[in-house]
């Protein structure tokens, strides 16, 4: 196991939130830029295209859910080992959450390749006369990434392993190379550029999973062959330590379940716009798209605070660890009031990168205009969130988004959307309402200071059986 060099817990700490955060927002930047010209592409086939794969990938991140457990358990427990400087204990938890990350994702894909269409028809169930493009294009291109799920699933603890040594770099250079190839085959894909044929939807799903897979494929190869600050020797002999496995899910469940609530939240408000018809369903893609857009930097600072609030845990440094939260927090307000002044100026450009469609663009800029307003908000949220999970409170972040999600997004959007007939717009009022109210509940966690009572590493020795290295 090789020693991480770079020691966080001892570098000035807006230092280290920067070191650890600029990757992860040009990742994250690159990423969705790559999306946001794959739905642009896919946008000029009309917009049943656009809402099918809007429908598929709210799908995806509803699915994700399952496998998140061992993602955010990953990150907290192999970030306080590094902080400790156990790294054995940290190959061993890193071994542990690949074999069984992958083990649930092959069954995953298997299930959800066999029942896509109906999946999808459940998705616009609330549509009072089903658009049968909606569900033809939705059903194949998510039966094609559910090839992927395998691969993306594991690549996402493969991300969360290098996230938890403070490697932020090498996810960067694997996605700079993958989005590149996706964004390049898409464009081949959907048009029919020389010899490839033109597949329209089907081509974006093609590229899209294959994307994945290479990204696995490269990620896992620079891990185990010690191309980075982190490497995972694997055994000949490989077994299911389940003392591990249950110390990584008894810190990853309440972050599934919180996964699962809000993205399941998520799903419903879909299910909620698709009652309103097809162009607000198109719209509602590109608003969540114009959100990512602005959730860059308040991603990136999120994924650092987990990181560095670990570390400093695991070196027995409670206090800066708090003093990270609040410097990440203040850091991450400033950068989305900056984006959401963009955002709001911008809302009509941004909207017709994907449609010339009079009603989607209309519906589309005062929906953009409303949760601009909200964005500071979400930045503090997020970092406070990212620094309770690193110290493994990821209960308190499944009740706040439970409360947040459910009482303030869904039940206040379907009261103003449906009930009230404030339509599409209610719906993104809704958003701004429970980007506010989550951000108080998360900053009275935070400032009670019971978070720095978990010390997962101290919590529990964990039994490493011996093994021989690869």
């Amino acid at each position: 196991m090789k020693q991480i060099k770079q020691d966080l817990t001892s570098m000035s700490i807006p230092k280290s939130v920067i070191f650890l955060a600029w990757p992860v927002i040009l990742r994250m930047s690159l990423q969705m830029i790559v999306g946001i010209v794959d739905l642009a592409m896919v946008g000029s086939l009309g917009s049943a295209a656009i809402a099918s794969v809007g429908i598929s990938n709210n799908l995806l991140w509803f699915i994700i859910s399952a496998t998140t457990a061992f993602s955010v358990g990953t990150t907290a427990l192999i970030a306080q080992n590094v902080g400790a400087k156990n790294y054995k204990q940290a190959e061993e938890i890193a071994r542990q959450s690949i074999a069984i990350t992958l083990t649930m994702a092959l069954g995953i894909g298997f299930f959800s390749y066999i029942f896509a269409e109906q999946i999808i028809e459940l998705m616009i169930v609330a549509m009072k006369k089903p658009d049968p493009a909606v569900i033809h294009y939705g059903t194949v291109y998510f039966q094609i990434i559910a090839i992927s799920f395998p691969f993306f699933f594991t690549l996402m603890v493969l991300n969360g392993i290098l996230q938890g040594a403070g490697d932020m770099k090498t996810p960067l250079k694997v996605m700079v190379f993958v989005n590149i190839f996706n964004l390049v085959f898409d464009y081949l894909l959907i048009f029919g550029v020389g010899p490839f044929p033109e597949l329209g939807v089907v081509g974006a799903a093609i590229a899209s999973t294959a994307a994945r897979m290479l990204a696995f494929g490269i990620a896992l190869y620079i891990l185990l062959t010690g191309r980075t600050r982190f490497k995972v020797n694997w055994p000949k002999r490989f077994t299911f330590n389940w003392e591990i496995i249950g110390q990584l899910t008894r810190v990853g469940i309440p972050a599934a379940i919180e996964q699962l609530i809000r993205t399941s939240g998520t799903t419903s408000l879909a299910m909620i716009v698709a009652g309103l018809g097809t162009p607000a369903l198109a719209a509602n893609q590109i608003v969540m798209r114009g959100i990512s857009i602005a959730n860059m930097p308040a991603f990136g600072l999120n994924m650092a605070t987990t990181t560095l609030v670990g570390q400093n845990l695991g070196a027995g440094k409670p206090d800066r660890a708090e003093k990270v939260g609040y410097i990440a927090a203040k850091m991450a307000a400033g950068f989305m009031f900056i984006f959401g002044i963009v955002i709001f100026l911008l809302a009509k450009p941004i909207t017709l990168i994907f449609t010339r469609t009079p009603e989607v663009v209309h519906l589309s800029v005062i929906a953009l205009r409303i949760i601009s307003l909200s964005l500071p908000f979400l930045g503090i949220l997020l970092t406070f969130f990212g620094a309770l999970r690193g110290a493994g409170d990821t209960k308190w972040v499944m009740y706040i988004t439970a409360i947040g999600v459910w009482g303030s997004r869904v039940a206040l959007a379907y009261l103003l959307a449906i009930v009230f007939k404030i339509g599409f717009v209610g719906v993104w009022i809704a958003f701004a309402i429970d980007f506010m109210s989550r951000t108080v509940m998360s900053y009275l966690r935070f400032r009670s200071g019971k978070w720095k009572e978990i010390n997962l590493w101290k919590k529990k020795e964990i039994n490493i059986k011996d093994y021989q290295e690869a």
